[in-house]
């Protein structure tokens, strides 16, 4: 397991990277970013991370791992 997952881009492949990582437990903590803020709204209103912003070296901050 990971304990900081940065996902940057957050379209169909992201997403679903994210419900994946939520449903496994493959981290303690997903990090989201994406450029689009009603993108960013629509993840956090779906529940896909933990942490959203629109800087990408903001997400990546003490991450694990960064797709």
């Amino acid at each position: 397991m990971f304990e900081r997952i940065a996902l940057v881009g957050i379209g169909l492949i992201g997403s679903s990277l994210a419900r994946v990582i939520r449903r496994e437990g493959l981290a303690r903590h997903i990090a989201i970013a994406t450029r689009s803020k009603s993108t960013l709204k629509r993840a956090e209103e779906l529940g896909l991370g933990d942490s959203y912003t629109t800087e990408a070296k903001e997400a990546a901050r003490d991450a694990d791992l960064i797709i």
